[in-house]
């Protein structure tokens, strides 16, 4: 069939991260996904006057802004540290590489940073360049968290993230002596600390294998610990996530919580230790998984919301009396609100049906309306996207929600065509959620970009909201909880099944594909339901659960934080019955169609090991397969070469089996 798209079109789309503001509010800056890598993105508010930064070596890979001034570190994966500016738009070398370093935190009064070198925690004085490496316990294997430093607000103490006794710890260092002057001793593991103004520290903290998440303040002078919050489900394990944000004035701590089943706005009075309820209602008041509402000022809180429509999110405020204030109701998903450092602008990201994801800016109380720090490359494509329908059907007495694209919505596809081929889009996570329209992260939003492309050439795509996901209340996540693998592997063959009864697919014709978690379902389906779908590609899924968690709680998180025993009911000597159905691995045995599989060896969250185990167990079994390894590429590839030669292959593959 004709069509107007290229794969060029597809991986020329940018996607930037969440924004953040310089400390005058003049600029904004993100991190732009370009081709290979991320590069600096800075633009005054209205987008008149930006700035890219590309590394002549690498790739950046973090971006901090002085507390004190418009500069901002910026960091590469080649092992530079530089000094960006961006009123003169220039950048200076601190540190060359390629030692291991990160983590790059600036000292409350902006003359230095900490960071970590060789899992140490480092400081350097920015005008002299002198460091100190610090004696203390060391970062440890497991993954970064969203605050792995905190000063405190007189610069005397550096709070820090490290690993003893098998698990992560936070602990507090006299910067002047070197001294670990109080850190945590628990069997929970500790992260994400910040600082209150009465001097005591605040931690997250998970534990008794994801039963039990506490926020903790606790006085490093004499060691009294008082928990703010906490969230306990000893069944079916909690759910929350995102760490607490402090009040500008350093006395009430914010986050989200499903304490009445549904995701809402919380706030603790820390001298009080009084906890209040700022939201209600059967929706979810966050953006993303991991997202956490934000202070406009010590009263005020601005947040995401699905409460209008929940593939959709639009974003609000709430003062701590309870009133709420819509501010952005753009339709699509609005998201990371971040308000300007005095109030008077939100920077926030958008996508829609007819956008991918790009940085906007709102002005409080103006009619200066919108405007678009970055924009859509969509925009210049040589058609229209096909807007998706929401569609919805019934598996295992549950109502399921996904989205649509039918290519006879293109001009490229006949309004009457028939027989035409199908494919269903796993997410990954479980804990995340497709939406109307692109999704707010690169993960997502590239699929969602190319099945825009594969509907130009006739293939209609079908994006299920499985359970295990967020945006439909707390049940519905914990919904899989102690039946991994089993439920939510149903909600994927009924999509299945929902496609192959339109009237203008072939049924015979009808592929699942996914990253992550989404191969993992499309390794599990493939064995469970092998009558629904006529292929198979797997991008980084899991072949075997016990495999995963052994790797994964040596180092991606602790043994303490993981849930991976209370989802499965149990260790695998206890259920081994339930553990081996929760594995693809078991029911490789029932294939009967191809299967095609995608994974970088540098991957940090599903361990590549994955794929030997689906490589042996299916040239043992004589089952039709294809298998790439990609050397050094990380969970979502990061090369465009990789995400070229994969899409082709997939390309292909469909073209030969559907």
């Amino acid at each position: 069939m004709p069509s107007n798209l290229t794969l060029s079109d597809v991986l020329d789309v940018e996607y930037p991260a969440p924004p953040s503001w310089s400390c005058d509010g003049e600029f904004l800056a993100v991190t732009l996904y370009e081709d290979d890598g991320k590069a600096l993105f800075v633009s005054d508010r209205t987008g008149e006057r930006t700035w890219r930064f590309s590394p002549e070596n690498g790739f950046v890979t973090e971006i901090s802004w002085s507390p004190t001034a418009a500069e901002l570190l910026v960091a590469t994966d080649d092992g530079d540290l530089f000094l960006a500016d961006p009123n003169g738009q220039t950048t200076s070398r601190l540190i060359a590489g390629p030692d291991d370093r990160e983590a790059y935190t600036w000292s409350s009064d902006g003359s230095r940073f900490a960071f970590y070198r060789d899992g140490r925690p480092v400081v350097r004085d920015v005008a002299t360049g002198s460091e100190r490496t610090y004696d203390v316990p060391e970062r440890g294997p497991f993954l970064a968290k969203s605050r792995m430093f905190a000063w405190s607000d007189d610069d005397t103490h550096l709070a820090y993230r490290f690993v003893d006794d098998e698990t992560t710890q936070v602990g507090v260092v006299s910067v002047e002596t070197g001294e670990l002057v109080w850190r945590t001793r628990d069997t929970m593991s500790s992260h994400s600390p910040t600082w209150l103004a009465d001097g005591r520290v605040v931690f997250d903290q998970r534990g008794e294998g994801g039963r039990v998440r506490r926020i903790v303040a606790a006085d490093p002078e004499d060691g009294e610990e008082i928990v703010l919050a906490r969230e306990i489900d000893r069944e079916r394990g909690v759910v929350s996530q995102g760490a607490p944000e402090v009040s500008p004035d350093g006395t009430k701590v914010a986050l989200a919580l499903p304490l009445d089943g549904w995701d809402h706005i919380h706030v603790v009075d820390t001298e009080t230790g009084e906890r209040t309820q700022l939201t209600e209602g059967t929706f979810e008041d966050k953006g993303v998984a991991d997202e956490t509402p934000q202070w406009i000022d010590d009263e005020t809180l601005v947040f995401a919301s699905n409460r209008n429509d929940f593939g959709e999110r639009h974003i609000y405020s709430v003062t701590l009396s309870g009133g709420i204030e819509s501010l952005v109701e753009t339709s699509g998903t609005n998201v990371y609100p971040r308000p300007s450092p005095s109030g008077d602008s939100l920077a926030y990201l958008h996508a829609d049906a007819q956008r991918s994801p790009e940085i906007r800016v709102d002005t409080v109380d103006t009619n200066d309306g919108t405007h678009r720090l970055t924009r859509s490359a969509i925009e210049s494509w040589p058609i229209s996207p096909i807007d998706p329908e929401s569609i919805e059907f019934e598996s295992a007495g549950r109502c399921i929600d996904g989205y649509l694209l039918d290519p006879r919505k293109s001009d490229a596809v006949a309004d009457d065509a028939t027989d035409l081929p199908a494919v269903v889009c796993v997410h990954g996570g479980p804990m995340r959620q497709m939406r109307d329209g692109w999704h707010p992260s690169r993960s997502y939003s590239l699929f969602y970009t190319f099945h825009q492309y594969l509907a130009e050439k006739g293939y209609v795509g079908l994006f299920v909201n499985y359970r295990g996901g967020i945006g439909y209340g707390r049940e519905f996540r914990q919904a899989i909880a102690g039946v991994r693998g089993a439920d939510e592997i149903e909600d994927v063959a009924r999509a299945g099944e929902y496609l192959k009864g339109l009237d203008y697919v072939d049924a015979d014709s009808v592929a699942v594909w996914g990253l992550s978690y989404g191969g993992y379902a499309t390794l599990q389906v493939l064995g469970t339901h092998p009558d629904v779908f006529a292929l198979g590609i797997n991008l980084a899924g899991l072949a075997d659960l016990e495999l995963y968690r052994d790797w994964a709680e040596e180092t991606k998180y602790p043994r303490a934080a993981s849930a991976e025993v209370l989802r499965m009911g149990g260790e695998p000597w206890e259920v081994p019955d339930r553990w081996a159905e929760a594995s693809p691995a078991t029911h490789m045995d029932n294939y009967e169609v191809p299967l095609y599989n995608f994974h970088g060896t540098g991957d940090r969250y599903v361990n590549f090991e994955q794929l030997d185990l689906v490589v042996e167990s299916l040239t043992d079994l004589g089952k039709e397969f294809d298998a790439d390894y990609y050397p050094d590429e990380n969970h979502v590839f990061s090369k465009r070469a990789t995400w070229e030669r994969t899409l082709k292959k997939v390309e292909r593959a469909l073209e030969m089996e559907l």
